[in-house]
């Protein structure tokens, strides 16, 4: 596999060929069955995690006492470097979506690679960079949007990030139920519903068993009242 088989916005879809290829060179092969905490959150970091196949989602456990989905990710990304890197515990939980394939790579290892390919280094600062930019948007869209365009919102970001086009239209890419949508989006699992009806009385998508095929994705970016690409 090489660089251009990766999905543009992941870790591997940003690297030239040789590169990509370098640092699938790096830690083991290893497989893990859907619905498994591949990371544990407050977990001591020794290791990162290279997705290959399949898809996971990140899960905080907050101080209430409810899981909150806060991203999803899937094949080329890379998982748990921010705890690797800075020497802390795991801040969320890694769990399986689907059957994945992945490379463990220890901490010394990813580290003592990024400090001697700087193209690399810098891919990864600006992948991070993009996922506390999202953050940020996710935070101000909560203030300020009302929970159905924060719905949309979210499909939006998970079609443009993991989604494929199918003759019948978008896939999401990802195994989603609605109550995990809910949970990123900020919001009741009634109201993602609600949302989810209108979308459909208006033919903009249609719902499968934990997916969503859109069918319209312009009308979904102005149903999000996003008119263009999410910045």
């Amino acid at each position: 596999m090489n660089a251009v088989c990766w999905p543009p916005a992941s870790l591997l879809g940003r690297l030239r060929r040789q590169d990509a290829e370098a640092l699938l060179g790096l830690g083991r092969p290893v497989s893990y069955p859907a619905q498994l905490r591949a990371i544990r959150q407050g977990d001591v970091a020794e290791h990162s995690l290279l997705l290959l196949q399949g898809a996971v989602k990140i899960v905080v456990d907050t101080e209430r006492g409810r899981d909150v989905v806060i991203a999803v990710r899937g094949p080329g990304d890379l998982l748990g470097e921010m705890s690797t890197l800075e020497h802390r515990p795991r801040s969320a939980h890694v769990l399986t979506c689907s059957p994945v394939q992945a490379r463990i790579i220890h901490s010394i290892e990813l580290a003592k690679f990024l400090a001697r390919n700087a193209e690399v280094c810098l891919a990864v600062a600006r992948m991070l960079s993009e996922r506390l930019r999202s953050a940020d948007r996710r935070g101000i869209d909560f203030v300020v949007c009302p929970a159905p365009i924060r719905v949309a919102r979210v499909l939006l970001d998970v079609v443009q990030r993991h989604g494929s086009y199918t003759a019948s239209g978008w896939e999401t890419g990802i195994p989603l139920s609605q109550t995990e949508i809910a949970s990123m989006a900020g919001t009741g699992l009634s109201t993602v519903e609600k949302a989810f009806r209108r979308l459909e009385s208006a033919g903009v998508l249609t719902r499968r068993y934990r997916r969503v095929l859109i069918i319209d994705l312009p009308g979904l970016r102005r149903f999000g009242e996003l008119p263009g690409e999410i910045p």
